[in-house]
This record gives structure tokens, sequence and C-alpha cells, in this order.
């Protein structure tokens, strides 16, 4: 980030392909943080994200790119992760309520998702944690 500063202020003047990438990190950790602090919306997308930044949906995706990640299976990845920890930690709500507070908009695909990544199905993973199931 001090990098950034100096190059902002034009303190430095790095290579063309130096700057290339430090933008582009910028723009990849600013697009991550939309979708961290967006991620419960159902209607996040692409084209809401690159809006935000102010980039084409095609640039977007090519941010994504080098992380092996599509943003797609970003914020999926981030979905998953937020519902496994709420799955734990409110064993009370039902899974449901957690799914679609966690951006899902059908349930099909969140328990198809959650059983792809983490190898069990909610409810295994309540038992597992010793919440309820």
């Amino acid at each position: 980030m001090a990098q950034l500063a100096l190059l902002a202020n034009g303190r430095v003047t790095p290579a063309p392909e130096e700057s290339r990438n430090v933008l582009r990190a910028s723009y990849l950790h600013v697009a991550n943080r939309l979708l961290a602090s967006h991620m419960h919306r159902a209607d996040l997308s692409p084209l809401l994200v690159a809006r935000a930044l102010g980039i084409s949906v095609r640039k977007l995706h090519l941010l994504f790119e080098p992380t092996g990640l599509s943003f797609s299976r970003t914020l999926m990845s981030m979905r998953l992760a937020e519902t496994r920890r709420r799955l734990t930690l409110e064993p009370r709500k039902h899974v449901a309520e957690i799914a679609f507070a966690c951006g899902f908009d059908s349930l099909a695909t969140f328990y198809r998702a959650f059983r792809q990544a983490y190898r069990m199905t909610p409810g295994d993973l309540r038992q597992a944690e010793g919440g309820a199931p």
C-alpha cells in the first residue's frame, strides 16, 4: 500500500508493467472487499461489481484469472465459508435461513455446493460440531 501511495503522489515512477500489476492488485483487493461486504445479496453479479469499480465486466473477470478462481467461484467460496461459520455459531437457526442470509437464492444450489465443498451436509456439520441437527 505504501508503494501505491508513492505511485499516486508521483514520487515513484514505476515501469509500465509494474504499474499495471500494482493497479491490477489494487482492483482485485477492492473487488474482494466488495464481495465480502455484499455477499449476502443474492443479486450480486459481475456487472454490479464491475460498475462499482468503474471497469468492464471482462476486465473484472481478468482480475480474478491469476488467482485460479473465477469471480463466481470466489463469491461461492466466500458464501460457503460464511454459511459454515454461521451453522456452527447459530445452531438454533434453520439452515435455509442462514443460506438465504448469506446470499443463496436457491436451497438446491446451496446444498449441492455445500456438499461438494465440505463432503458433508449442513446437518452433518452441525452434528459433528455438537450443534443442533
